[in-house]
């Protein structure tokens, strides 16, 4: 036996010294010749034999020749012209192929699966998911705004953790809610839960035909988001990803010094004839800084604003073969910010898609994806905002520490103090998502599918903020000191605790197949879901020890304890479909929609819970027609439109029920009995928001890719938006009315992309593309009162929602003589040359609400615009992104319009430019030393008002990459990337994307260097 064995094993390691003989392994990376990315899934093929592989996510082959004679391979891959390369004698091979534009069929996801670009009836754009890993920032709605046509966005905030985009996709069609809805794998998941490096696919659902089958969720359009899934290369692929950066405001007002201040008080104060507060001797203190504690110099902005840090690690591995194949990715963020290291946001990241063959028809899937989101905040009430205000507040006479060390306090606040010694809000959040998928062919029915998903997303979210007092000091004129507490009296704490269940399901059967020049694509889902919600919260205040836990230990006292708490659940069930003909490529129609039934609503309505959204959508490729055949010059031409139906939730649930609040405690037998009443009726017809949308849309393609142009003009028109009711009841009624389906309002525009590719020789390549949306909408009905909807200057009805009502400026009174000569002015008899001068619609000598007029444009922008340009040259690349606004108003109020807002507050560089007597055409009116007691200049008006334009580098990356450089490691890309670089805008002064000019977290510019290794 043994002497078997032995021959045995020598017959194997014989035969395996033959092979390898005989063969060897041939690598190499296939490309994109413009971009110079990597090519999934294209084939490689020895020429002359059956011997084949297919790229991995990296472009990346392995496939074993012939030790001896020729050796050709055959790389093909859909949209590109096939290529074939004599292997050399050095084994690696790097190949770039060029797309065959006439030809280049791209697959695009769209809603329940996936479709060719070119049998597409309905508006669909996509984002380059390659282009958002070097961006440095971890929210990934940060890194889409100008990228695609057709979206719209806003960042209001850059405060690690909050700072997510506004995405209105094609404008804003509702007073209610208006955001995108995003769907992630196919279910419904926030899009700041991906790492950038996750992303296969990001389609743009933007019509009517694209959104129905989200149904009643679909109105405001969709944002599909695909995960990148293994391959059946038969290769392991790992990539790691990591970068470093550095970030700051992107902008800063300026404040004034401490004599620049004083000097502007003084003139304040004779402006308003009172007592100047600074003599000489005390302007000459705040210049020469002789004496900080009573005449500091201090810059609060400067002092308090820190550069923070950023860090984003990706890895992930890929590979697999033709019977299983898997991606797994470990992400983690690690980011501070302008308060330093009081702010602490980390985000950890764990993906695993697995995909198995368990016959020649059946697939199964599994997929799990786990997020630990851990955040530290400073305590102080009010968040950010709240610390910001402080800031405004102390003006620069005013030392944040004495020159001894101690902290100083003003309005029991000291802003270095509300940064790091105000206690903290800490944010532990666990989000799982697990999706078993399976699908099963039927073998007697070629091309009939059945899949079956079913997902289980679990969200438990722990917030804590601990409270605690801190030391301030006052200095006395004989230089002793007074101690204060500020921020809270004693310790206080509250803790909540949320928790989050989704169930979602998906039966989906689909029948694709073609019939010689007749095709067909059904499709049917039927999705029910449930999502659950729990909330506890409680509170504990007037601790006697720094204890921070919800317990006795600190506080005994009941009296100082507080509890509440509340859960919902909400199911959910849709009926989809989707039947779509296709003939010669020519001719495409489809019909989809969705019946879809939700708990939010009365079962008494008329339909019950239920409404049905169709879709309807037709294209024609001109370009396969015969009389086009001549015009080689165009690839592609294509004019497709859509005309549907789509619903939104648009405001609170369950409003067909009673809702009944707590009241004051009624004595009965001596016995205290808590009261009950009614708060409001309920409203047995709220139903859904409905959206008819129509859409016209062309696609071109010049000169094999040269040139390619997408446009599209739409039209929407949303019904039974929800408002309060204008009924007027007596006092006696006793209770609140619920709101009505009555509101309307019209959204229209139009959007498109030109963008081309060059190849100038086999080094060199170049691309752009420029994006452009416009979207205007009116208000058609939104329940005003007679008298307010037959004043043309004061009904919101024909005007864009958002827009501000406000007094008509007409610039400074210049002269006495002016001010007397305008009735209302000189009936006040308070008006000074350097105010200003509104405007009297109504000429009755008064100053009042019948003056009021719409003004400006809406806060949000009616137009958003971008550009993508890069260059590859061998290996280094070159990629940038300018990103604009245009059609939004910007308003100046609080500290931005008001030196010494709050009575005593900062005053920054452009309030210097106010009116006097030797600058009469300055931007801003005669200063007062208190706003607050002359509030007449800074009544809402169009003096306030300033365009909100702006256009922003908004990334900017250069890299490049290594091949091959050590044995094991395929590539190494070294690269440096900004985001929010540079800023162009009217107003320099203030980030035009922040929602006012009050108290928000500045945006963030960021700087980052970073490596990529492919092994």
């Amino acid at each position: 036996m043994q002497l078997l064995k032995r021959l045995l094993l020598l017959f194997l390691v014989s035969g395996t010294t033959t092979i390898f003989a005989q063969s060897r392994n041939i690598k190499g990376i296939v490309t994109d010749v413009i971009s110079g990315s990597a090519i999934q899934g294209a084939t490689v093929s020895l020429k002359g034999t059956s011997r084949n592989t297919v790229t991995n996510n990296n472009g990346e082959f392995t496939i074993p020749i012939s030790q001896t004679g020729k050796a050709v391979l055959l790389i093909t891959s859909v949209g590109y012209f096939s290529k074939e390369v004599e292997v050399k004698d050095e084994g690696n091979i790097n190949v770039a192929l060029e797309q065959d534009a006439k030809t280049q069929d791209e697959v695009v996801v769209v809603a329940y699966g996936s479709q060719k670009r070119s049998s597409l009836t309905s508006a669909v754009s996509t984002v380059n998911a390659k282009k958002l890993t070097d961006v440095p920032t971890p929210n990934i709605s940060n890194a889409i705004g100008g990228r695609a046509p057709g979206v719209l966005f806003k960042q209001q905030s850059g405060e690690p953790g909050y700072d997510d985009a506004t995405i209105r996709i094609r404008g804003v069609g509702t007073i209610g809610n208006a955001n995108a809805l995003v769907i992630i794998d196919g279910v419904e998941r926030p899009l700041n839960s991906i790492d950038p490096h996750d992303i296969q696919s990001f389609s743009v659902l933007k019509d009517a035909a694209s959104v129905a089958p989200y149904g009643v969720r679909g109105a405001n359009g969709i944002i599909l988001v695909t995960i990148k899934r293994g391959n059946g290369s038969g290769k392991f692929s790992l990539t790691y990803d990591g970068k470093t950066g550095w970030t700051k405001p992107a902008v800063l007002p300026k404040p004034l010094n401490s004599f620049e201040w004083a000097t502007l008080k003084n003139e304040g104060a004779r402006n308003q004839g009172v007592a100047e507060p600074y003599d000489a001797e005390a302007l000459q203190k705040f210049k020469d800084g002789s004496d900080p504690d009573f005449y500091a110099n201090s810059n609060a902005i400067e002092l308090l604003l820190k550069t923070g840090r950023l860090q984003q690690h990706n890895l992930s591995v890929t590979g697999g073969n033709e019977n299983i194949s898997f991606y797994g990715s470990l992400g983690y963020v690690d980011q501070t910010a302008m308060w330093g290291k009081a702010t602490r946001f980390r985000r950890y990241t764990v993906r695993s898609n697995i995909d198995a063959k368990l016959t020649s028809t059946t697939k199964i899937g599994l997929d799990f994806t786990g997020i630990f989101r851990d955040g530290t905040f400073p305590g102080a009430a009010g968040g950010p905002g709240f610390i910001l205000f402080g800031l405004y507040r102390l003006n620069p006479t005013n030392p944040i520490f004495y020159s001894d060390g101690k902290p100083a306090g003003y309005f029991e606040r000291n802003p270095y103090l509300d940064i790091n010694g105000s206690g903290y809000f800490k944010e532990n959040h666990y989000t799982q998502m697990v999706t078993l998928k399976l699908e099963q062919k039927i073998p007697f029915l070629p091309g009939l599918t059945l899949r079956g998903n079913i997902s289980v997303d679990k969200y438990d979210e722990s917030d804590k903020q601990w409270r605690t007092p801190y030391t301030f000091y006052q200095i006395n004129p004989d230089r002793t000191f007074i101690s204060a507490k500020g921020n809270v009296p004693k310790p206080s704490l509250a803790e909540s605790y949320e928790f989050r269940r989704r169930i979602n399901s998906q039966l989906m059967v689909a029948y694709n197949k073609n019939f010689g020049a007749h095709g067909i694509d059904l499709l049917g889902v039927f999705e029910p879901r449930i999502d659950r919600q729990n909330i506890i919260s409680a509170g504990r205040t007037n601790y006697e020890l720094l204890i921070d836990e919800l317990s006795n230990s600190g506080n005994s006292n009941p009296a100082d304890r507080s509890n509440s708490g509340g859960s919902n659940k909400i199911t959910q069930v849709g009926y989809v479909y989707k039947a779509g003909y296709n003939y010669a490529g020519k001719y495409m129609f489809e019909a989809a929609g969705r019946y879809d039934g939700q708990s939010y609503f009365s079962p008494y309505l008329p339909q019950g819970k239920y409404a049905f959204f169709p879709s309807f959508s037709a294209a024609w490729r001109v370009s396969e027609e015969k009389f086009m055949k001549a015009l080689t010059a165009i690839d592609n031409l294509k004019i497709r439109g859509s005309w549907g139906k789509s619903g939104n939730l648009a405001d609170q649930s369950f409003q067909y029920l009673r809702l009944y609040q707590l009241g004051n405690s009624y004595l009965f037998n001596n016995i205290a009995n808590a009261s009950v009443y009614e708060v409001r009726e309920p409203s047995l017809q709220i139903t859904w928001e409905k959206a008819i949308k129509a859409d016209i849309g062309l696609e071109l393609s010049m000169w094999k890719g040269l040139l390619s142009i997408e446009a599209d003009y739409f039209k929407e028109q949303r019904n039974d938006m929800l408002l309060a009711s204008t009924a007027i009841l007596p006092v006696e009624y006793g209770i609140g009315i619920g709101q009505e389906n009555t509101g309307k309002m019209e959204n229209q525009g139009f959007d498109f992309r030109i963008a081309s590719n060059y190849a100038v020789n086999k080094n060199l390549s170049l691309y752009g593309a420029f994006n452009f949306t416009y979207a205007k909408n009116k208000i058609i009905n939104i329940n005003e009162s007679e008298s307010i909807k037959n004043n043309p200057n004061r009904t919101q009805i024909g005007k864009p929602w958002g827009t501000d009502f406000m007094y008509e400026a007409l610039g400074l009174f210049q002269s006495d003589d002016e001010i007397s000569k305008t009735p209302y002015a000189a009936a006040l008899g308070t008006i000074k040359p350097g105010d200003i001068k509104y405007n009297d619609l109504n000429s009755d000598g008064k100053l009042n609400s019948d003056d009021l007029k719409a003004m400006g444009n809406p806060l949000f922008p009616k137009i958003i615009y971008g550009f993508e340009g890069g260059i590859s040259y061998k290996n280094f690349q070159l990629d940038m992104l300018w990103q604009g606004a245009a059609g939004v108003s910007f308003y100046l109020s609080g500290w931005a319009s008001q030196p010494f807002n709050q009575g005593n507050g900062i005053a920054f560089q452009h309030q210097l430019d106010v009116w006097r007597p030797d600058n009469t055409d300055a931007s801003l009116p005669r200063i007062v030393s208190n706003p607050d007691s002359y509030p007449y200049n800074y009544y809402r008006s169009s003096f306030w008002q300033r365009n909100g334009n702006y256009v922003r580098l908004k990334s900017l990356s250069v890299g490049y990459t290594f091949n091959k450089i050590v044995k094991g490691i395929n590539t190494v890309k070294l690269y440096a990337a900004g985001q929010n670089l540079l800023t162009f805008a009217k107003l320099n002064y203030w980030d035009p994307e922040t929602p006012s000019t009050t108290e928000f977290y500045y945006n963030e510019k960021a700087i980052s260097v970073g490596i990529t290794i492919n092994f």
